[in-house]
């Protein structure tokens, strides 16, 4: 068995006095604007739990879902202008 040397270990001493070593999950982060980098309005969820999420609570019902509402303001009067 392999795991990942990204996943946090934690050495654990067991009841029978072994020492064995336990990998911890990943909590999953929050989306973030791609321009901005600030944190948008999503669920802080894994992608497997995402999965089971209909599709309008995975993201907003509008254009650029990747952006905050800020910058997609911005980038509307930019490319009216």
């Amino acid at each position: 068995m392999t795991i990942s040397r990204s996943k946090k270990r934690h050495k654990v001493k067991t009841p029978g006095g072994r020492n064995v070593t336990h990998y911890k999950k990943k909590r999953p982060s929050y989306a973030r604007c791609k321009n901005c980098g600030a944190k948008l309005n999503r669920p802080k969820l894994s992608v497997k739990q995402l999965k089971k999420l209909p599709k309008t609570k995975k993201r907003p019902e509008r254009p650029f879902p990747e952006l905050c509402s800020g910058c997609m303001r911005k980038y509307f009067k930019n490319k009216v202008r």
